[in-house]
Formats: C-alpha cells, structure tokens, sequence
C-alpha cells in the first residue's frame, strides 16, 4: 500500500499550492430558505473523510442544520469512493456549498482529475465570499515524507459568509504542538478582524493537546469568542482523545443549547451542534 501511495507522485496530476487551496462549489444552488434568526442550528464536524458517506448524510439530515462546518472533506479520493463528498452532501441535504483544498492526496486518484481533501461550509442560506486562509506556520516536510500518508499543500480554514455570519471551518495541525497551533488560529482571528461585521463563527478541529486551559485559547477570548459548548455536560468530541479537540466558538451572538452528538462508527469525531440566535 506504501508503495502505491508513493507510486502517485510518478503517475498522478502535480497540482501547484493554488490548485490545491482553490474553492470550489454551488453557493447559490438553492434559493435560500426563510431562516429562524432567532434559532440557527449550526453543525462543526470532523467526518474522517467522508468514507461512511451514508451514515454523515443521515446524521446531519436528522439534525436539521441550518449552517455546516466540516473539516477532512474529500474529494475524488479513492478511500471515499472517488466521491465530491462536499458537493453530494449538498446534493443529498438540499443545501448549497464551498469547499477549500487542504492537500493534494498521493496515492487516491485513479489518474485524473487529483485527489484532495479540506473543508466545506454548506448552508440554507446563500454563500458568499468564499475564501481559504492558508496558514503561515505548516509542518509540510511531515507530510511530503510520511510514506503512509504523502501528501502536497498545507492546513487552511475555509472561510464565508452566510445566514447574516462570518464563518470559519478550520482544521489545526495534527503533528506540531500547541504553539504551531496558536499561530495558526492567529492567522483566522487576523483574517476576521479584516472582515465586514462582527458576528462570527469558529468551528473544527483545534487538535488542542490539552482542554480549555490551554493557552492557545486565549487569543479567541481577547477578541470576543466564546464557548458555543459551554455548558455542555460530556465534552468529548473524539474516539482517540478523551478531552474535547473540536469546538465552535462565537461572537457577536448568543449561542445556546450547545452538545456533543455521540455518533458510532461513522467517523472518529462526533460531531458538534449548537443554537445561535441573531442580534
């Protein structure tokens, strides 16, 4: 399987970092939905790629989302049935959508065009302004030489607005520490500060080795966020690590009625709901 991973690198497209990050999608697919501004249902979500494809649409379909943040989103990778899981989602739930690449997959194509994967933001509402925000500080040598999983591009955050928000599905880094990742979530509190409006929200994978407490946090406070989830009871949001690493955090809204949704074998995070309501 190593070998024909690597063999990828020979025989698949080389896509540069500007064809890895570009956004694709239908923001405007669907006319937008009359949205209740006082209770919008927003759904951040680690769905490991989107391999149990059948299992995520069913899940998110009985959640009734209005607004969806999902990181590890594949895209004609052979591991997830060589599917647009981004676009089919959109498809299958009746939303419109975006998604940013992450990284070019080695190994997952079968030929043309390239796998990738990254986030997606759907939504009941239209979406605009679409944009990646590469983060400065990446650990590309891991991934270029990891023989198990080869891999071009960089971590990002997908960014747009929609439902009367400024939203971010962001995916940290998995393979530094604590301090790569506060630069990282850095560079979207940076690229927010940027933005028309105040109201705002974070979701995804901050892959934070410890809670809370962790100073990697403190950024999101000195700018306005809080915990989405905060008064939540179980906080656990992954098989693999007992203390939460998936949050959303808000701002300029009050969230309420925020949980962890305990999913079995359709990924290795649950995904994460809460209720917004609109100034």
């Amino acid at each position: 399987m190593t070998v024909f991973r690597l063999a990828g690198y020979f025989s698949e497209p080389r896509l540069s970092d500007a064809e890895i990050h570009a956004v694709a999608g239908e923001p405007n697919r669907i006319a937008a939905a009359p949205l209740d501004r006082r209770r919008l249902t927003v759904v951040s979500w680690n769905i490991e790629r989107g391999i149990q494809f059948q299992k995520i649409a069913s899940t998110l379909r009985d959640l009734h989302p209005d607004v969806v943040l999902l990181q590890e989103v594949d895209r004609y990778c052979n591991r997830s049935g060589n599917r647009d899981i981004a676009r089919e989602l959109g498809e299958a739930l009746g939303m419109n959508w975006v998604s940013g690449g992450e990284y070019q997959e080695i190994g997952e194509a079968r030929g043309t065009p390239a796998a990738v994967t990254g986030q997606a933001i759907l939504s009941r509402d239209t979406i605009a302004d679409p944009a990646v925000v590469v983060f400065g500080e990446q650990v590309t040598l891991r991934w270029r030489l990891n023989p198990m999983q080869p891999r071009r591009g960089g971590r990002i955050a997908l960014r747009a607005q929609t439902a009367g928000l400024t939203v971010y599905s962001v995916h940290l880094e998995s393979g530094g520490d604590d301090r790569l990742r506060t630069a990282q979530l850095g560079d979207v509190l940076a690229d927010q500060a940027q933005q028309n409006g105040e109201r705002a929200v974070i979701g995804g994978d901050f892959n934070n080795q410890v809670a809370l407490q962790s100073f990697m946090f403190r950024g999101l406070a000195a700018n306005g966020f809080t915990d989405a989830l905060r008064e939540a009871g179980d906080r656990r949001t992954s098989i693999n690590h007992q203390h939460p690493i998936d949050w959303i955090f808000v701002k300029g809204i009050a969230a309420r009625n925020g949980r962890v949704v305990r999913v079995e074998e359709t990924s290795d995070h649950y995904p994460l709901v809460t209720s917004i309501a609109l100034p």
